[in-house]
């Protein structure tokens, strides 16, 4: 099923009131970075100075605000960095992340789509090295690597590669660890408009249902083997409802599993019920 990028939102509107930039498509930059937020202002703001930072200039920076208690335009106001004419800012009531992460994608303007998670910071080089990659490889999707970051200690996380867009595929359905992020992923929107927008219909795991709709479609992801991304582990960005979410993994298996034979779906699960109650368990002893 193809999920269409969203036509327009009523009401949406730039920090300065004025209709957002996507109307006037005189500047196309490079890059637009897309972050979606709720209610995490001081993460928020060392996540938009990590992007003005870059040494890559061309790019835009679209904020959306998903029904925060303190409206991000006022967040962003009081840390100064509102007056950068890159940085512009739609505000909704609380939708969802899928549904803000496609508003998001409305309204960006760049060539390419970099999607960066509100407690995420990148690195002053990201946008440069994802640019070279994607100018010497002609790729349409990018994934990268990261460092993780628990309070003073950091580490860094190398994601494999693969040789296929089908093993790749297997890889996200079975693998304890993600070998993605999707923080830092960087997407053509000519690949997007093919295959569609975000899945509203997921509360959680819309990224996994993305890449496995590009996998299937055939779209190879190449991977930038740099951390370029500065992820934050906190109590706020651990999955509370692990076990709850297999819901979510079950759909996700039915619907992108590589063989229909008897059995392949019944084994992936299992895996996957395994792995997830490891990670729970393990997260109930910090």
């Amino acid at each position: 099923m193809r999920h269409p990028l969203p036509a327009s939102v009523q009401g949406e509107r730039d920090a300065d009131g004025a209709p957002h930039a996507g109307d006037d498509a005189a500047v196309v930059p490079t890059f637009s970075v897309c972050i979606v937020v709720r209610d995490r202002a001081e993460l928020l703001v060392d996540a938009v100075r990590s992007v003005l930072a870059n040494h890559h200039r061309d790019f835009e920076l679209v904020v959306v605000d998903d029904g925060s208690a303190v409206p991000v335009t006022r967040v962003l106001a009081e840390a100064g960095v509102s007056a950068d004419r890159r940085v512009r800012v739609l505000s909704l009531p609380p939708s969802g992340i899928a549904r803000a992460r496609n508003v998001a994608l409305r309204a960006a303007t760049g060539r390419y789509i970099t999607v960066l998670d509100s407690d995420d910071e990148l690195s002053a080089d990201a946008l440069g090295r994802l640019h070279d990659l994607l100018t010497a490889t002609g790729g349409g999707w990018v994934y990268v690597d990261y460092h993780e970051v628990r309070g003073d200690a950091s580490r860094r996380i190398r994601l494999p590669e693969y040789t296929s867009a089908r093993t790749m595929l297997l890889g996200v359905l079975t693998r304890p660890r993600l070998p993605f992020k999707h923080s830092g992923t960087t997407i053509d929107r000519r690949v997007l408009e093919q295959i569609g927008g975000y899945d509203e219909s997921f509360r959680l795991f819309e990224d996994v249902e993305l890449m496995l709709r590009a996998l299937r479609a055939g779209v190879h992801p190449r991977h930038l083997p740099h951390p370029v991304v500065r992820f934050r582990r906190h109590d706020g960005n651990i999955t509370r409802g692990r076990l709850g979410g297999l819901v979510f993994w079950f759909r996700l298996i039915d619907m992108y599993r590589p063989s229909r034979a008897p059995g392949v779906a019944l084994g992936i699960k299992a895996l996957r019920t395994l792995s997830e109650t490891g990670k729970w368990l393990v997260s109930l002893g910090r």
